[in-house]
């Protein structure tokens, strides 16, 4: 007799298949609960911000899904997280549902959950310091062995490097040096990487990124990578300078894998303005969809939003590195 037809035994069955991952669901909500009492116990205050939004961000390799009413599914919670720094609310953090036309993988989602938190008049180095103290907080809070993540140890001290110095380091290559796409193009070419005619500088910069660098990053210790290029500086402020500008952001790994991305942020009204259309032409010149600016959240920076420092963390790949899970899909329905 088929057993699909018997309700009972086929709501066993489903439960037993479920047993194996319910110390993983026990072990996420723990995560998230100690991650809460991180930023309470630093005065933070948690909030939660719409899902569905006018302008989900405007980043040229950001895919938003459409979610009806001319709205879509946010990428993430910064801009109205902007918002409410603008209007004086101090520092905030939210643990927010993300989503993302990406393609999925080990350690990609449509659907994800993202950690934001932003600390108004402080600097990345303020920041720095919140990464170094959470990391190793939620690998116990995981009664994961803190001194080897798959082989990084969260407890040692955080490697600062700069992008400049870690592609010379480990693709052999000087950015500074190669600042026009037919000369990057030509180094790369020159260690193996193939380049088509028509990759941009930032196509290039990304390829010898994942390829040469990222791989390497966070092996032993957790890493933060500053001072990218300043074409990638999105919503931070740029360092000018003649020879090589850079944005101020940096972006942290821990075993090969990339957890977060931190900006001292921008917040000059016309010049966001202005790169979010110049974000707009990108997409309108290769197809791509074409979300509104959100307006408000640029009167909010013209109003006056204070100087802050930010990140967003994937918390889902940290919960998969803590765990010891090789696919973040194992770790949520």
């Amino acid at each position: 007799m088929d057993s699909d037809r018997h309700p009972h035994r086929r709501i066993r069955r489903t439960s037993q298949a479920l047993i194996p991952a319910l110390h993983l669901l026990q072990a996420r909500a723990r995560i998230l609960q100690g991650i809460r009492l991180f930023f309470s116990e630093r005065g933070f205050l948690e909030v939660e911000t719409p899902v569905r939004v006018v302008c989900p961000g405007l980043e040229p390799h950001l895919v938003a899904i459409p979610a009806g009413d001319g709205r879509w599914l946010r990428t993430s919670p910064e801009l109205h997280l902007k918002k409410l720094l603008a209007a004086g609310c101090g520092p905030v953090f939210e643990l927010a549902r993300c989503f993302r036309g990406e393609e999925s993988g080990p350690w990609h989602r449509t659907e994800f959950t993202m950690l934001e938190w932003y600390r108004p008049h402080q600097t990345l180095e303020t920041i720095a310091h919140d990464i170094a103290a959470l990391l190793p907080e939620v690998a116990r809070v995981a009664n994961a062995d803190v001194t080897s993540i798959r082989g990084c140890n969260f407890s040692a001290p955080v490697e600062r490097l700069t992008v400049r110095e870690a592609v010379q380091c480990y693709a052999g290559i000087d950015l500074a040096m190669y600042r026009d796409r037919a000369t990057l193009a030509a180094a790369l070419r020159g260690i193996g990487i193939a380049c088509s005619d028509d990759d941009s500088w930032d196509e290039l910069f990304f390829r010898v990124m994942i390829l040469k660098v990222e791989p390497q990053l966070g092996r032993q210790q957790i890493t933060i990578l500053s001072e990218y290029p300043a074409s990638q500086a999105a919503l931070a402020n740029i360092r000018p300078d003649p020879d090589w500008p850079v944005a101020l952001r940096f972006e942290v790994y821990a075993g090969g894998i990339e957890l977060a991305n931190a900006f001292d942020e921008l917040t000059d009204g016309s010049e966001q303005r202005r790169r979010h259309e110049a974000d707009r032409d990108y997409r309108r010149a290769h197809g791509r969809e074409l979300p509104e600016l959100d307006e408000e959240f640029l009167a909010a920076l013209e109003s006056g939003m204070p100087p802050c420092a930010g990140i967003a963390l994937g918390v889902d790949r940290l919960m998969a590195l803590v765990l010891n899970v090789d696919d973040i899909r194992q770790l949520t329905f």
